[in-house]
């Protein structure tokens, strides 16, 4: 994705070329035949969707580089023109961006920042993590783990990690919590990140694609199944809710985020005390926690109703 790596095993991307399309799947697509898995920015200029549709599989597009102050900063102009081609002609996309982490708080406004300039058709999201920035003092895992937990709160679509395969193994990146690896070898030989299974490999930068002139990056997909569910949206990252259980000498809560108020343990719509949310800041006096029959856990407050106990919805006080 970036010049630099590009510029590694020139001439055996150029041999590389030749053999990159990417393993065809099993998708809603209009144009069967499209075999090809290529990643996109505004380098690529105008592209002709209607004729990129004919080749691209899926489609893995850019949205920004770096944040404000970054040498390197840039929100890609053409972001929103090949997210709304790509889904005009049925090219199935992910985005991307590429990161330049200074401090974790840096790695989570770039997280923030690239989900608000994301588009409402995109089916997952990858942070592209390649380049160390000289003033960052922190192990680079440190800022990828800012990221992704930032991220995790914003989305349940998926989250996918790129990194040259050098680059990934020199910082002994983590991928395991991630729902997928996407490796850059310019090589005929498949890459291999220390214990990281790789669902995609990016081969060349010498790849071509109707409708755009020049070289695009190519992709060939090791693991079909993984793939397939991040470009087809039936993978959502959930994670399983995480409870206070017992009062331990709590005598209230204070919102978080906005809840409802309920006459059951069961919350169903109909069992509101109001189709009004608790804003978040509001506090409020509990007496129990109780369990109900599906395993969840909620707050009875003293008026005799409940609210959830999930710990990322309230916080108790003593």
């Amino acid at each position: 994705m970036s010049n630099k790596l590009h510029k590694l095993s020139v001439g055996i991307a150029a041999f590389a070329a030749v053999l990159a399309v990417g393993v065809g799947l099993s998708t809603t697509k209009a144009d069967a035949a499209a075999k090809k898995v290529a990643d996109i920015s505004q380098y690529q200029g105008n592209i002709n969707w209607k004729k990129a549709s004919k080749d691209l599989k899926y489609a893995i597009i850019r949205v920004q580089h770096g944040s404000k102050g970054d040498a390197g900063y840039m929100v890609d102009s053409k972001r929103n023109v090949n997210a709304n081609g790509a889904h005009k002609y049925g090219v199935p996309f992910g985005q991307y961006m590429f990161a330049e982490f200074t401090s974790v708080k840096d790695a989570q406004n770039e997280a923030k920042d690239f989900y608000k300039r994301s588009n409402k058709n995109t089916k997952f999201f990858v942070l592209d993590e390649e380049k160390r920035m000289p003033s960052a003092k922190n192990k680079e895992q440190t800022y990828v783990n800012a990221w992704l937990k930032t991220m995790r709160k914003l989305t349940d679509k998926p989250l996918i990690m790129y990194a040259g395969e050098y680059y990934a193994n020199y910082h002994k990146l983590n991928f395991s919590k991630f729902d997928g690896a996407w490796i850059a070898k310019y090589s005929s030989y498949k890459p291999k990140v220390s214990g990281t299974s790789i669902d995609l490999w990016q081969n060349t930068s010498r790849g071509r694609v109707s409708g755009i002139s020049g070289n695009v990056d190519l992709n060939k997909v090791l693991n079909k199944s993984t793939v397939d569910k991040w470009f087809t949206g039936s993978m959502s990252h959930k994670s399983k809710p995480s409870y206070y259980k017992s009062l331990d000498g709590a005598k209230g809560i204070t919102v978080k985020k906005p809840i409802f108020e309920y006459k059951s343990t069961l919350f169903t719509k109909n069992k509101r005390t109001s189709q009004t949310r608790i804003k978040a800041g509001k506090k409020l006096a509990v007496k129990a926690v109780v369990k109900n029959n599906k395993g969840s856990y909620r707050y009875q407050l003293t008026n005799g109703h409940y609210i959830t106990s999930q710990k990322n919805y309230v916080t108790p006080y003593k």
